[in-house]
């Protein structure tokens, strides 16, 4: 009886010193707690086939669109004088652009059905909604906030340029083209055209979709992007410093050694009446924008999980499948590096943490939210 007792105690033993270890082991590598090791090495190699495989779809686009695009372009420059060099321009980015989304659209079937379905806009502005309901902020900021995202229409960059007497109005910003000289970027902007707001998705953001097995899979994939630039609409740019003072100031006391400094930072810091606390801010603000865009994409994703009862493992997958891209990113003085984003800002949210159970940040360094620092 004694041995069968021992026995039984010991299998118990090192069930749980065995059940212990694979949960460290889970953790470690989980989402919450090596979040870089889960979202980025962990990818390599998917990503990696992911990247060739999209660069010859793209190359294959690229080469037909612009076989297409030629003479089209060449019968233009006929109608248009060389005078008008902007007209021709521009023109020449539409029909790039128009060629570029035929060609695309002929290999990828529903290319465009993530951001042309209105119940998929209107599921992300619903979202954003809870999010912006559920923050501290003043009831009027946040009536003006969901009035802003209410108001936002999500499109292609081929439909802004068609809608937009772009010679005379935003040259600026076709001249910096998002979307790349081939329209092939994978990327997504927010801009604003005659009091109307706008978040537009490039062709090559876009063609990333295409291996996505199912609608839901490229809905979770786009949101995050299509959040971030909902968010945009609403940061300090578009209201104030003092509306988000709470999580800037937190971000200044605790991150801002991890931006980069822009050039203007640089002639504040390095001013012999420089003072550091004014330093940290200063550097703060230059990347602010783009940091509080972060903070709405993350709890918009937030919300998604909830609202669609996502476990611990799919909200994981959710995240990975959110946050891959931007891994190996640098700090360009405006935008945060892809680890910083990563580690700091969505490892590190209360929002996602409650959903994945997170423990707080070993490394005593508090997350910051609207709020201010959590821990």
């Amino acid at each position: 009886m004694a041995f069968v007792l021992k026995t039984a105690f010991l299998s118990l033993l090192v069930s749980g010193i065995l059940g212990s270890h694979l949960k460290a082991r889970a953790a470690e590598t989980s989402v919450c707690h090596n979040s870089l090791q889960k979202i980025c090495k962990d990818t390599e190699s998917q990503k990696k086939e992911n990247d060739k495989y999209l660069a010859q779809l793209n190359a294959s686009i690229e080469k037909e669109a612009e076989e297409k695009a030629g003479p089209r372009i060449l019968k233009m420059k006929a109608q248009i004088p060389a005078y008008r060099w902007i007209k021709r321009f521009v023109e020449t980015l539409k029909i790039k652009n128009q060629e570029i989304m035929r060609a695309a659209k002929s290999r990828i079937a529903g290319l465009e059905t993530v951001i042309t379905n209105a119940k998929n806009v209107e599921k992300i502005k619903s979202y954003f909604h809870q999010a912006i309901e559920q923050s501290q902020f003043s009831p009027t900021t946040k009536m003006l906030f969901q009035d802003s995202i209410k108001s936002i229409i999500v499109g292609n960059f081929a439909d802004y340029l068609e809608k937009s007497d772009l010679e005379n109005n935003v040259v600026a910003q076709i001249l910096n083209n998002p979307c790349g000289s081939s329209g092939l970027v994978a990327n997504a902007f927010a801009t604003s055209f005659k009091g109307q707001r706008y978040v537009l998705i490039c062709p090559g953001f876009l063609i990333t979709l295409n291996q996505m097995a199912s609608e839901q899979e490229r809905f979770d994939s786009v949101l995050l992007a299509l959040a971030h630039e909902m968010g945009h609409h609403i940061d300090n740019t578009k209201f104030t410093n003092e509306i988000y003072a709470p999580y800037l100031s937190c971000l200044a006391s605790n991150y801002a050694d991890s931006f980069v400094q822009s050039d203007k930072d640089k002639k504040i810091c390095q001013s012999s009446k420089a003072d550091p606390r004014s330093c940290r801010n200063q550097i703060t603000i230059s990347h602010a924008a783009e940091l509080i865009a972060d903070q709405w994409g993350i709890r918009v994703t937030a919300v998604h999980a909830k609202s669609e009862k996502y476990s611990i493992k799919e909200t994981e997958q959710l995240l990975i499948q959110s946050w891959t891209k931007l891994c190996g990113t640098g700090d360009d003085g405006v935008h945060p590096s892809g680890d910083f984003r990563i580690q700091n800002l969505m490892a590190k949210s209360p929002e996602l943490g409650e959903i994945m159970r997170c423990d707080p940040p070993a490394d005593m360094k508090p997350g910051c939210s609207f709020d201010g620092a959590t821990f």
